[in-house]
């Protein structure tokens, strides 16, 4: 086991402070932990919190959405990560790509994606409403499991053909969706469909409709 560096010491001396403050407020045991962050024993918790093992971006995302802080308080080094960078010029504007990185939900900014106002206005659509997903969905047969995809996050009261995000416990799944005088079908691409009433439609939870397609990362 290799020794860690003075700035890795200090994440896990951040880290150690923050589990002791926060352990009784948020009902946490090593045990617990480890269960909810998908690691196999409370070994790995231990390891991480007494400065054994180097928190990579993974781990210490894991411990800052558990211990509910920002990831910049337990590693710095990694705030840039997961911060908005400054637009460079007034009409730049940043979408999240949004994902999920082992036991960490869907929900975590994995980056940033810089574009400017007139490619928004090109799509019909405003830059507050663009994100990236990378979806992770290998149900979905039409798209390879890590594509990336730029989406519309306008509320969808109305929706058209097309293939829609839509969280579904703990992950993302992408449905196309197709319009019929019956109401709509969705359907994942292998064959498997399911019909509903657009009223139900607009309880799903929706991320948004895919706009374009970017490649596999």
């Amino acid at each position: 086991m290799r020794n860690l560096s003075k700035e890795e010491r200090e994440d896990a001396r951040r880290l150690r402070n923050i589990w002791i403050s926060k352990q009784d407020a948020l009902n946490l045991s090593q045990v617990k932990a480890a269960k909810e962050l998908g690691y196999n024993s409370q070994g790995a918790i231990s390891q991480y919190i007494n400065g054994k093992v180097s928190l990579n971006f993974q781990a210490a995302a894991k411990f800052a959405k558990l211990l509910r802080v920002e990831i910049k308080e337990i590693a710095p080094r990694f705030a840039h990560l997961v911060s908005k960078p400054t637009p460079i010029e007034l009409d730049d504007y940043f979408a999240p790509v949004l994902g999920k990185l082992g036991g960490v939900d869907t929900s975590l900014v994995l980056g940033w994606f810089a574009f400017h106002k007139d490619f928004a206005a090109s799509l019909g659509v405003a830059p507050e409403n663009l994100k990236l997903v990378r979806l992770d969905d290998e149900s979905f047969r039409e798209f390879e499991s890590g594509t990336v995809l730029l989406v519309d996050d306008r509320e969808q009261q109305s929706p058209v053909d097309g293939i829609y995000l839509m969280q579904d416990a703990e992950k993302i799944v992408a449905r196309r969706v197709t319009c019929d005088e019956e109401g709509l079908v969705l359907s994942s691409g292998v064959g498997k469909k399911q019909q509903m009433s657009r009223d139900v439609f607009v309880y799903l939870r929706i991320l948004g409709r895919v706009i374009s397609v970017l490649k596999p990362v």
